[in-house]
This record gives C-alpha cells, structure tokens and sequence, in this order.
C-alpha cells in the first residue's frame, strides 16, 4: 500500500480589528502563530464603530432553532 499526502490550501492568519493581516502561516509548513493586542485600544474601536450597537442576544435562542420559536 501506497501512502497518501493531503495538501490543505490557505493559510491561518491573524488580523487586527480592521482587518489588517499581522500574520499568516506558511502553508508548506506546520506554523503557530501569536500575537498581542491592546484590549483598551480595541474596546475604544468598537464603542467608535458601533460593532455590538444593534446585538439582539435575546433572539439568539429564536434564531437556533429550525422553526423560529422557541422551546420554552
């Protein structure tokens, strides 16, 4: 018997929260990548930009489920 090799395409990588790539991994090699962030620097981000503004976390239970309601 023959051996087989699986040869995944893409790399992981890490970006900032604009989306800026700060690392990626080879992808002919096995790679851990790392890095640091200011999380003072990124909660002052997201109040600016607004990301979590329009949240409905009370709908997520809704919206797992196969006919929108709930099971309670």
């Amino acid at each position: 018997m023959g051996t087989t090799a699986i040869r995944f395409w893409g790399a992981s990588f890490i970006s900032d929260n604009r989306g800026n790539k700060l690392a990626e991994a080879d992808i002919s090699t096995e790679s851990v990548l790392t890095a640091t962030f200011d999380m003072d620097e990124l909660a002052a981000y997201r109040r600016e930009v607004c990301t979590f503004r329009d949240r409905r976390p009370e709908m997520y239970d809704v919206m797992m489920t196969l006919d929108g309601k709930t099971g309670r």
